[in-house]
């Protein structure tokens, strides 16, 4: 078999560079089209939706992204004007445990890397790309997760896992909140059940459960119907407190 000409792989790179740099125009125009007015995170969601048709393929070009943002953007709190804002990361340390996974990773990326290295240069090289990109991913979303407390305004509960997923909840639908340590052990295997917490061994101090089931949407862009929703934060006695005291004024009303 004749190898493959020179000018064949100039004209693929070529075109390659040119289809990406049409698309980044498109989305960059895109952006400029959404409202200003909302997040930044909002706004590169919404212009990925309008012009990626999959469902699917929207969420992980959103969550690329929205990875690319927080890396090279100001660590500065999302906007938090006439809300109480309640983080979720301090209690069970997680930034200790995220850097210490960070620098076993990138040793490992470097170590396996030179292994493959004298076994085949493309797989070295792939699997040198995928831990750059795995460690890219777990700086953003860690600094997603401090950016983004959970949010409660007048109406609505704002839910931003780091890249992983999104919920706003109206107050309105809450049927009842509680500690999560009374029923989690019965309800953590039910399909429609939703546990938000950042680590799986961690147990969840919250429960929501609703009215009606809303639906939340994972990192690969599935659906789940959710009836009852588990969480864990660093304030959960207050969260508690405001949260059923404006659930109140709606069962009043």
């Amino acid at each position: 078999m004749n190898a493959i000409p020179m000018e064949f792989w100039l004209s693929l790179e070529v075109l390659v560079v040119c289809f990406g740099i049409w698309r980044v125009n498109r989305f960059v125009q895109g952006y400029k089209m959404t409202d200003r007015g909302l997040p930044i995170e909002d706004r590169i969601e919404e212009m990925v939706v309008k012009q990626v048709k999959s469902k699917v393929l929207a969420t992980f070009v959103t969550r690329d992204l929205l990875m690319i943002y927080y890396l090279f953007s100001k660590s500065i709190n999302r906007n938090v004007e006439k809300k109480d804002a309640y983080s979720l990361h301090k209690k069970v340390g997680y930034g200790g445990m995220m850097f210490a996974f960070i620098f076993v990773l990138l040793l490992e990326g470097v170590g396996v890397s030179y292994f493959l290295h004298s076994w085949s240069k493309v797989a070295a090289w792939i699997h040198l790309v995928l831990s750059i990109y795995m460690i890219g991913f777990l700086i953003g979303d860690f600094k997603a997760i401090i950016r983004n407390p959970v949010l409660i305004s007048q109406e609505t509960i704002y839910f931003r896992f780091g890249l992983r997923m999104k919920v706003d909840i109206l107050l309105s639908n809450i049927e009842s909140i509680q500690s999560g340590k009374i029923n989690y052990e019965n309800d953590k295997k039910r399909k429609d059940v939703w546990v938000a917490t950042l680590l799986e061994f961690e147990g969840p101090d919250i429960e929501i459960a609703f009215k009606e089931p809303i639906k939340i949407k994972d990192g690969i862009g599935r659906e789940h119907v959710t009836r009852k929703m588990y969480l864990s934060l660093d304030e959960k006695d207050e969260f508690m407190r405001n949260v059923n005291k404006m659930v109140l004024k709606y069962e009043v009303v």
